[in-house]
């Protein structure tokens, strides 16, 4: 059984219209939500027993920001050296079907911090019945699917089952 979590960067700030959108940082709200969502997983994941996913973030200065806080919440993911890849710096939800399918199939539980629509949109194609609007800045999503590899996990709509759904602003797991 494959396990995907999907996280949304923290809320980042335009303070600096002369910085790239790659080098925006977090505004305060994205660094006082990115450790909440690391509290969640935290509580979601290790506190269950559950296998720690292996993080993938995109090369974005927000995104590497978030995975940052994401340990000030969860310590012992602080111990995990992320993988930084320039193709999760995407919008478009096939780029990240395909970076998934060629997924390492030794991996069973990865995580991919990223941006909107591709982390909303791609949410919608994994379990249409979630008819996100919207991915929340800092939201978190945990898909489990039956598949024994990452292509056939990502080959056709609606072969994942949402296992949770959290929001630092709701602060409620679903």
């Amino acid at each position: 059984m494959k396990q995907l979590h999907l996280i949304r960067h923290a809320k980042s700030s335009w303070d600096h219209p002369e910085l790239s959108d790659h080098q925006r940082p977090l505004n305060e709200r994205g660094r006082h939500a990115a450790p909440l969502v690391g509290r969640a997983m935290h509580a979601e994941i290790e506190v269950s027993g559950r296998e720690t996913p292996q993080f993938f973030v995109s090369t974005a200065q927000r995104a590497r920001e978030t995975f940052d806080g994401l340990t000030i919440g969860w310590p012992l993911l602080g111990e995990q050296l992320p993988n930084y890849d320039d193709a999760l710096y995407t919008f478009d939800e096939a780029d990240l079907i395909d970076w998934i399918a060629a997924a390492n199939d030794g991996l069973d539980s990865i995580a991919l911090i990223g941006h909107n629509p591709a982390m909303t949109e791609l949410a919608n194609f994994l379990c249409p019945t979630l008819a996100l609007s919207n991915l929340p800045t800092a939201g978190w999503l945990w898909f489990c699917f039956d598949d024994d590899s990452w292509n056939a996990s990502v080959q056709s709509p609606g072969r994942g089952r949402c296992h949770t759904l959290y929001t630092p602003k709701s602060g409620k797991l679903l």
